[in-house]
């Protein structure tokens, strides 16, 4: 099955093309393209196991691999001549090992916003994978509901108060668990390249954005110190900048890549 995209504005615009998080879905991205599309060609498209992509399984072998060509063959499709590459937590590791691993010289940037570069040591990896297999095992066997109430006690969701918890578990309650546990496992960050050397060799311009209450991005911020790396801190906010200020995540997109 294809990916499910949804195109906004026009096509002779410069091109955007978003990728959501995990749990999320290409109407994450709603509120930063309503203020977008009349300047730019806004593309956001469904990942596997989540939204109208729901029934298309990324494999438990290659699953970034698999991502890779499905999200290769929805550009396709759209003909796009160049475009910047924005990937949101889940969505920016898929964005980044796209960038590293397919050399396709129609993107023109990367915006990553919260995530991971990549996993260096092996017994890291193998940490990381019995993570993500105790959370698969409560999304594929648990209700939907459940798994998101244990989700979101995580850290890195500390600065959410109980009623925006509340809020987003209500958004996220339409997921299908069984879809959501082979995601997981499937571009789990113990699967993922480390992308570091990549980042501070390669010749396109790179944007990194976290939020100054997201510990965990902030530290690893420090790592990205080449000159084609261009980091930068929201202040006031968390783990999800576009949904917690669109406003402000569309006005940094604005300034950074208007013709």
């Amino acid at each position: 099955m294809p990916l499910f995209s949804q195109t906004q504005g026009n096509p002779d615009h410069p091109a955007l093309v978003f990728l959501h998080g995990f749990l999320g879905s290409h109407r994450d991205w709603y509120e930063t393209i309503e203020r977008l599309k009349n300047n730019f060609y806004c593309i956001s498209l469904d990942l596997p196991g989540h939204g109208h992509s729901v029934t298309t399984v990324s494999p438990l072998q290659d699953g970034f691999a698999s991502c890779h060509r499905l999200i290769k063959n929805a550009l396709d499709d759209l003909a796009l001549q160049e475009y910047v590459l924005i990937g949101y937590s889940l969505g920016g590791r898929i964005a980044l090992d796209y960038a590293r691993s397919q050399n396709d010289i129609k993107i023109k940037a990367l915006l990553l916003e919260s995530c991971h570069s990549g996993l260096v040591s092996e017994s890291e990896k193998e940490q990381r994978y019995k993570h993500d297999l105790k959370w698969a095992k409560r999304f594929a066997t648990q209700s939907v509901i459940d798994s998101l109430y244990e989700w979101y006690e995580q850290d890195i969701f500390s600065d959410l108060s109980s009623e925006q918890k509340d809020l987003v578990i209500d958004k996220r309650s339409h997921n299908y668990g069984v879809c959501l546990a082979n995601m997981l496992l499937s571009t789990s960050l113990a699967k993922q390249s480390d992308a570091l050397p990549f980042m501070h060799s390669c010749s396109l311009p790179v944007y990194y954005c976290f939020g100054e209450k997201d510990k965990k991005f902030k530290q690893l911020s420090t790592h990205f110190t080449a000159a084609n790396i261009q980091v930068t801190e929201f202040s006031g906010l968390g783990h999800n900048l576009h949904q917690q200020e669109p406003l402000q995540y569309a006005k940094f997109i604005q300034q950074h890549f208007s013709e």
